[in-house]
């Protein structure tokens, strides 16, 4: 009587291809993941320096008020006066802080935190500004391949 089945060593190699793809699939997705996290930091980074310089540019040609998002996860519009002496720098950077992490804006390292701050050090995914003036300096950082932590940096004149 002839029984039809796998036989052992036909298991067994079966076992060994998927377990050597599997090794090979978890390091590649670990690599990929990586360069996402890299390329969403330089894409927030991005974003940021863009939309504060076209607010303020917005302000020095219209001049009036802009409307930005409030603090706090609250979708209320905030009205932010453009006078430079009504809104400091400052004031005007944290408005735009505020309103771009409404919009979503996450640390993709620690996605329950913001990725945008007004103060303190830019650390792995986090995005800061700092004042000199009427120029802002914002930084963003992040880990890159080789474990090392890589800031980048772009500057914005308020010239209202």
């Amino acid at each position: 009587m002839k029984q039809k089945a796998f036989t052992l060593i036909e298991l067994l190699v079966v076992v060994a291809i998927i377990g050597i793809l599997a090794a090979v699939g978890v390091v590649a997705y670990n690599g990929y993941t990586a360069s996402a996290k890299i390329a969403s930091v330089k894409s927030n980074h991005s974003s940021i320096v863009k939309f504060l310089s076209s607010e303020l540019k917005k302000c020095e040609i219209q001049g009036g008020s802009i409307q930005l998002k409030s603090k706090g996860g609250s979708q209320t519009l905030n009205n932010v006066n453009c006078s430079k002496s009504s809104t400091d720098t400052a004031s005007f950077f944290r408005a735009v802080q505020d309103h771009l992490n409404n919009e979503g804006f996450k640390n993709p390292y620690i996605t329950s935190n913001p990725a945008f701050y007004s103060s303190g050090s830019a650390t792995n995914g986090r995005t800061v500004g700092s004042f000199t003036g009427s120029e802002i300096t914002i930084t963003s950082a992040f880990t890159n391949s080789n474990g090392n932590l890589e800031k980048i940096s772009g500057k914005v004149i308020d010239d209202r």
